[in-house]
Parts: structure tokens; C-alpha cells; sequence
């Protein structure tokens, strides 16, 4: 294997490892505003649930609708 060809790769597995983690962030955000909305839905208290989940009052605003 040549040089660039390790250097492909390396920059190939540094790019999937990078998608990875973006995805994971952003599904893991989707996660918790999910999490809110049934918190919200089910009548908990929405300080209580901006705390525990992290979504702002305007983001709890928009999952209500």
C-alpha cells in the first residue's frame, strides 16, 4: 500500500468517525425534545422539564404545536 493510500484511508475513517458523531448529536437531540414533548404532554411542570431535558421554552413552545 502506498502512502497515499494510507493517507486515503486514514482520511476516509476520520471522515465516517466525524458523520458518526454528528449524527449521534443530532439524534440525540431529537431524543430529548421527544423526551420534553411527552413530559410536557403527560403535564409536568415545563421548568422542570427545560431542566431535566435542556430544550429552551421556545423549543418547548414549537414541540407543543
Amino acid at each position: 500500500m502506498t502512502v497515499a493510500q494510507k493517507l486515503e484511508l486514514k482520511g476516509i475513517e476520520k471522515g465516517r468517525l466525524e458523520g458518526i458523531q454528528l449524527g449521534e448529536a443530532r439524534g440525540g437531540q431529537e431524543g430529548k425534545l421527544a423526551v420534553a414533548r411527552t413530559m410536557v404532554t403527560n403535564g409536568l411542570d415545563r421548568n422542570l422539564v427545560m431542566k431535566m431535558t435542556g430544550p429552551t421554552a421556545d423549543d418547548l413552545t414549537k414541540i407543543q404545536h
